[in-house]
């Protein structure tokens, strides 16, 4: 029996490196009393050298491989110690992704932990949580593109036996939402498209950005919204993916985001945009106090 819950890629076990492509750093904890008394905490970058991979980690790369993510190969690394710890914020993650030669990086935590047993049937429960967040490799800022999620429960009568199980089965289907979403979304971080596009500079917060998603979602003609490419300092939305957008309806989104008023930033245009066929925006938080 389990329950799960989802919302809406990254590196091989060893397949040859691609150029760019998608760094994984998942950090695997699993709390007091499911493997032992005390809590285990892995993750592959622990030690320079052989990636120390964990079961989650397999399972994860297993289901993005399977949607057909390009994933970097993470063989024999000198990592420096500044990075070997756990928990990565995504702003590091961004950095060490790009000293791994990936263009956009998964970061973010699977928490095994063990609830109290079910009465009368003496099952124990464990509950299984993970989270990962896109960020482009590189980015200083490390502002969060898209985010996924898994949450499950198992039940049985033995906690070993359960988070083998799950590692297996969360791990899998991360991999695979998280594949599915970043196929949806976008090509390799920073790909031309014929599409116009809407670049947001200075969103240094990952809710500005979901403002402006959300704004023009309730725009007439716009029914999804969604990250074409990332490079640092820079975010593309493209809008209506999939279909042919006319660029009157993209001139019209810009106008409705420069005039509305959002709590603690503005919007302005950005004359003279370098990039073909892109319609630049500046995000400008409010100064603490006005």
């Amino acid at each position: 029996m389990l329950m799960v819950a989802a919302l809406v890629g990254a590196p091989t076990l060893a397949q040859a490196q691609q150029s760019g492509g998608a760094v994984v750093l998942m950090t695997e904890v699993v709390e007091a009393g499911v493997a032992g008394e005390q809590p285990q905490v892995g993750f592959w970058w622990s030690q320079a050298g052989e990636a120390q991979w964990t079961d989650s980690d397999r399972a994860l790369l297993r289901g993005l491989e399977a949607q057909g993510v390009e994933l970097a190969r993470m063989g024999d690394q000198s990592i420096s110690r500044i990075y070997r710890r756990p928990a990565l914020s995504p702003a590091n993650a961004a950095q060490l992704g790009a000293l791994l030669g990936g263009d956009r990086v998964l970061v973010g935590q699977i928490t095994y932990r063990k609830l109290g047993p079910i009465w009368p049937l003496g099952l124990e429960t464990l509950e299984a949580n993970a989270e990962l967040e896109l960020v482009a490799a590189g980015s200083t800022e490390g502002v969060s593109l898209q985010r996924f999620v898994v949450n499950r429960r198992y039940y049985g009568s033995d906690a070993r036996e359960l988070l083998a199980e799950a590692r297996q089965q969360v791990g899998l289907a991360l991999g695979e939402v998280a594949g599915r979403g970043l196929r949806r979304s976008a090509g390799p971080v920073g790909m031309a498209s014929t599409e116009p596009l809407i670049a947001v500079r200075n969103a240094t917060s990952a809710a500005h950005l979901e403002r402006l998603r959300a704004r023009l979602l309730e725009l007439d003609g716009i029914s999804a919204v969604v990250e074409r490419w990332a490079s640092e300092g820079i975010i593309a939305l493209e809008i209506n993916p999939g279909e042919v957008t006319s660029p009157d309806v993209v001139e019209y989104a810009v106008r409705v985001l420069e005039g509305h008023s959002f709590d603690d930033f503005a919007v302005s245009s950005v004359p003279g945009s370098r990039l073909e066929g892109v319609r630049e925006l500046w995000v400008e938080p409010y100064q603490q106090g006005f």
